[in-house]
């Protein structure tokens, strides 16, 4: 194997399990006991410095909202993951499409065939300017 094709390979990458709860997951975010929307977040490879050795992994994470808006992704670094703790206790932090204030939603994991279904219907990682 080359050094190139090396470089692309992503098998023997590492995964941080405290990621694991965020592979290709739907949260539901609600507000006052009222669903809003809903967000999908997903795990992939990245190298980061110094010189791009180093594998890592990063979230994404979309907000899509019940009116049918779709926010752009956004990203999540460790080792903090800033997002990913906002999701494990229960809120998430944006801005609500209704009064265009920022807002923390609560935030609870999607399972099952209501995942499924959701996850196949948001279209994670496609951004909004492409689903027109």
């Amino acid at each position: 194997m080359g050094w190139l094709t090396k470089w692309f390979d992503d098998t023997d990458w590492p995964k941080d399990p405290r990621l694991d709860a965020f592979r290709d997951a739907v949260w539901e975010l609600s507000l006052n006991g009222e669903t809003t929307g809903w967000v999908t977040t997903g795990v992939a490879p990245m190298r980061s410095f110094p010189f791009l050795w180093l594998k890592e992994e990063r979230m994404w994470s979309q907000v899509h909202w019940l009116n049918g808006e779709h926010d752009y992704l956004e990203e999540d670094y460790g080792p903090e993951w800033h997002v990913a703790e906002e999701l494990r206790r229960g809120h998430f932090v944006a801005t609500d499409p209704l009064t265009s204030l920022e807002a923390s939603f609560d935030a609870a994991a999607v399972t099952g065939l209501e995942r499924d279904r959701l996850w196949a219907q948001l279209d994670h990682g496609v951004e909004p300017h492409i689903r027109k």
